[in-house]
């Protein structure tokens, strides 16, 4: 494998972790999904995004780790959308008036002048999709 496409293999797979382990470490504690201001449904969206995220990071480790050549190209890109499918939306809610990444009462985390959280989910949005791009370009997921 080239360097160039291992390297965007590698930031696929960096992606991937990210999403499985990523959100709940920071939503699975006590300040944020267990924490005495959250109500059952908020709760329950809270545990609902945890799982999925995680489930969604194992699907894309899946197709990036166990396909073999001729079905690549196509594990690959759908690979890479699952970031962008999941994470994708958190940017739409920047638009809409009275809603917040923020639980109620919480720290308020900025970084580059926006909410922690959407800068994390944009970087894993972005190291898949640098990956994908490099895997392209080096010709990996050329037809065999």
């Amino acid at each position: 494998m080239n360097p160039s496409a291992a390297l965007g293999r590698r930031l696929l797979i960096a992606s991937a972790l990210a999403m499985t382990f990523g959100q709940g470490a920071a939503d699975w504690n006590r300040s944020h999904t267990f924490g005495p201001g959250y109500g059952p449904h908020a709760r329950w969206h809270g545990v609902n995004e945890v799982v999925s995220a995680a489930l969604d990071g194992g699907l894309m480790l899946w197709l990036l780790t166990r396909t073999g050549p001729r079905e690549r190209r196509l594990a690959t890109t759908v690979a890479a959308l699952l970031p962008v499918v999941r994470y994708g939306p958190s940017n739409v809610t920047l638009a809409v008036p009275g809603a917040s990444p923020y639980a109620e009462g919480a720290r308020r985390t900025r970084l580059l002048g926006l909410p922690a959280a959407l800068v994390a989910q944009d970087t894993v949005i972005a190291l898949a999709a640098a990956g994908y791009w490099l895997q392209r370009r080096s010709g990996a997921l050329r037809r065999r």
